[in-house]
């Protein structure tokens, strides 16, 4: 398994010697969940030459395949089974006109035969978060959108879709996620100058979490955010509750609730802060707080450095409900993520162009794990970790990454994948 990570990591290595394509954060404002694909808007997709006999109509998607390959020490816990899986999308975007919008998208994702580990595709609930069910073919997303349909500059959305609260640390829709997970409901919000509100109230079935424990969990709550100013000491400012209810099928957090509060700035000298605090009520259970707090300094003429960035966090346990944290513990615990259990996080990175178009993500980290699960996907083994995540475009519609780890117990894990956009 050496040679083969070693391999890996030299299939890496050589994406230096072939356009360039940032490595892609699947939310905003910071690298919490990364996918290692250019955004749908920016990606440069193949063109299929299909004729439409209407121009409100686009369709695009996309097919990525990974392979994930994993080694620990005897009588370390680590799941070091590799891994094979692939995933193709397809979206169905319709202007029905100025006011309404149809959006529906497919995916068919697939674990293939004889991958035990970290199922991307669809758990089986009586699993223990190992698949069972490995592959999922179904409609992922399926909304109608609406803006000002009547007349009081408002937007709704119903049906099922991606959706982010905390930035994805609370829950969210993972991209790196062969299935990520989508929740169905309606959310409805306006602006009033600067400020934005919004309410919700959604359905929440997996894939991580509510698959797991038995799913159909529902929620409901509203944001608030300001919109300070473009380029200032506080550029956005988002304060957020959400409570569990007892309609719909509820199997657990019924009565729990979820506040908190997240900003991203500007400072001078170039520097860049973000900061997030939640807390969750814990209904007949011991409540839990977390926070995460990022400074980053981005650099024009430092050659291939772009940017260095600390990350402090901690967290008195679990506040997640279906995630999107990938890699924000560490690519070594990517489904064991900073506000999963009660863990605190020392992290340096550094956003690197090494040449020939790659770009690349080198994170130091520190981790305290008292009081984190044992014996589970949580587990935090761990005390430092090193990480290397590389991305490229090496043809138009192409996109190749991967991953690299090593903590101080000697676990290792890689990862690479193509993904090509159409």
């Amino acid at each position: 398994m050496n040679r083969v990570l070693a391999q890996a990591a030299a299939s890496a290595a050589a994406l230096s010697l072939i356009g360039s394509v940032a490595a892609q954060q699947c939310y905003s404002p910071q690298n919490q969940c990364f996918s290692f694909a250019p955004p749908g808007g920016e990606v440069e997709r193949i063109e299929t030459g299909l004729s439409l006999r209407s121009n409100q109509l686009k369709i695009t998607g996309d097919i990525r395949m990974r392979a994930r390959f994993a080694e620990a020490p005897t009588g370390t816990f680590y799941n070091t089974n590799d891994q094979q899986s692939t995933r193709t999308r397809v979206q169905l975007d319709y202007t029905v006109n100025e006011f309404a919008n149809a959006f529906v998208e497919f995916n068919f994702s697939e674990v293939w035969a004889g991958s035990e580990g970290y199922s991307d595709a669809q758990p089986d609930p009586t699993s223990n978060g190992f698949a069972s069910r490995e592959n999922f073919s179904g409609i992922a997303q399926a909304y109608l959108q609406l803006e000002d349909a009547f007349g009081f500059d408002e937007k709704i959305r119903i049906g099922r879709s991606n959706y982010f609260l905390a930035n994805g640390m609370v829950l969210g829709s993972c991209d790196f996620l062969q299935y990520p997970g989508a929740f169905t409901g309606i959310w409805a919000s306006r602006s009033f100058g600067d400020f934005d509100l919004e309410v919700f109230a959604f359905d929440n079935y997996g894939p991580l979490q509510s698959q797991l424990m038995g799913g159909g969990e529902r929620y409901a709550g509203g944001t608030a955010r300001w919109n300070a100013s473009e380029n200032g000491p506080v550029r956005d400012l988002n304060v957020y509750y959400m409570s569990g209810t007892n309609d719909g099928d509820v199997r657990r957090n019924a009565n729990d609730s979820w506040v908190g509060i997240e900003g991203v700035g500007t400072l001078p000298g170039n520097l860049e802060w973000s900061a997030q605090f939640g807390h969750r009520q814990v209904s007949g259970g011991m409540d839990v707080s977390a926070y995460r707090a990022r400074i980053e300094r981005k650099f024009e003429d430092a050659g291939p450095l772009r940017s260095i960035a600390v990350t402090r966090t901690d967290s008195e346990g679990a506040l997640h409900i279906n995630p999107a944290d990938f890699n924000s513990a560490g690519l070594l615990h990517q489904y064991g993520g900073m506000w999963r259990s009660d863990l605190d996080t020392n992290q340096l990175s550094f956003a690197l162009t090494p040449g020939g178009g790659v770009d690349a993500t080198v994170t130091f980290l520190t981790l305290d794990h008292d009081g984190a699960q044992t014996g589970g996907i949580n587990q935090q083994l761990g005390h430092s970790e090193m990480d290397v995540l590389l991305g490229k475009e090496v043809r138009p519609g192409i996109h190749l990454g991967g991953g690299y780890s090593i903590d101080n117990q000697e676990r290792q894990v890689g990862y690479l994948q193509v993904t090509v956009f159409f």
